[in-house]
């Protein structure tokens, strides 16, 4: 890449914020939940009552606008990383670099593909138990049979995304092919969820869903350890240009 491509992808890459901004608000319009709300099966929670149709559509339209910029931060990040797999020093590196690329990748369907899937599940059970009277065991069973046909899809697309991206950054980091200090492996979207259940755990909030949030803000601190590597590539450029 041409220092000017680097610089434009170290300034397009701040389009994650107002993206994982607009995501995050959408995890807490589903997330939070009075502090009482208790499981009634599975993943239902008696929370989910509480939460108005209109949260639900706050969520499906920052999912919508956040996905939309989280692509135009991502895919440059994604050109950026692909001119460095011809430095890879071995095969290992070269196949982290490209499960870490194909997780980025898949985050621009991914996004947008949960927070309709969760806002839809919650949705679907909200009109269900309504529908029924407010009998919670028919309103389960119910929902549960709209789940089912969606289960496979929903799990199996979060764990691919996930998991490539955790597993790609960490790995990247810990073998020094991201020149990064260690502690940047703390930033990894799942590891930050982690550290707010931790926190919601250990701090008396008021509600419930304190770790909603987490996970989006994530990305955007991995994103800010990705355009440290940008901005050492830019550098790298203009050391090269000085010499020469």
């Amino acid at each position: 890449m041409t220092a000017n491509e680097l610089k434009k992808t170290y300034k397009q890459m701040l389009w994650i914020i107002p993206g994982m901004l607009l995501a995050m608000i959408g995890d807490y319009c589903m997330g939070i939940e009075p502090k009482d709300s208790t499981a009634i099966s599975g993943m239902i929670s008696s929370g989910w009552l509480t939460i108005a149709d209109w949260r639900i559509a706050v969520s499906n339209i920052g999912g919508l606008i956040g996905t939309a910029c989280y692509t135009i931060a991502a895919l440059p990040f994604v050109g950026f990383l692909r001119s460095r797999i011809s430095l890879c020093e071995n095969k290992w590196d070269k196949r982290l670099l490209k499960l870490y690329i194909a997780g980025l990748i898949l985050g621009i369907m991914c996004f947008l593909y949960f927070h309709l899937e969760c806002g839809t599940l919650i949705h679907n059970f909200n009109v269900i138990f309504e529908a029924t009277g407010g009998n919670t065991e028919l309103a389960v069973s119910l929902w549960n049979r709209s789940y089912m046909v969606q289960v496979v899809p929903y799990w199996t697309t979060f764990f691919a995304f996930e998991l490539s991206v955790m597993i790609g950054w960490i790995s990247l980091i810990l073998r020094g092919t991201f020149p990064l200090k260690k502690t940047w492996i703390l930033t990894s979207p799942l590891i930050v969820a982690g550290i707010g259940y931790l926190l919601e755990y250990l701090i008396p909030w008021p509600f419930n869903g304190f770790v909603s949030g987490f996970e989006s803000f994530g990305w955007i601190v991995m994103f800010f350890g990705g355009r440290k590597l940008v901005l050492q590539a830019i550098q790298e450029y203009s050391e090269k240009g000085k010499k020469s």
